[in-house]
């Protein structure tokens, strides 16, 4: 397994990964750290809170891009049933 060193909110961290993820992981530690820039209110938080906090913020936004990908699912469905009720229109004018 391959090992990834990080470095989140200046502390050094080694993980392991499955093969394949050390992007993911490293696209991981990049949105941390910006979020830690961007919230610096919290900085001087013990960092069990301050994590706690970047938690939240992330499940926070985590939360809307599910909301926002309810409602492309749905109008795409609403799409779909209007495409289907035009398909059997035509089909009876080619028929009729």
């Amino acid at each position: 397994m391959p090992l990834v060193k990080l470095m989140i909110d200046k502390v050094h961290y080694e993980i392991e990964c499955k093969e394949g993820e050390e992007i993911l992981l490293r696209e991981s530690e990049e949105l941390l750290n910006e979020m830690f820039e961007k919230n610096s209110q919290i900085k001087n938080l013990p960092q069990s809170k301050k994590y706690l906090m970047m938690s939240l913020l992330l499940a926070g936004e985590v939360s809307i891009l599910k909301r926002e990908g309810k409602k492309k699912e749905i109008d795409l469905k609403k799409i779909m049933s209007e495409l289907e009720e035009l398909e059997d229109i035509v089909e009876k004018k080619l028929d009729g």
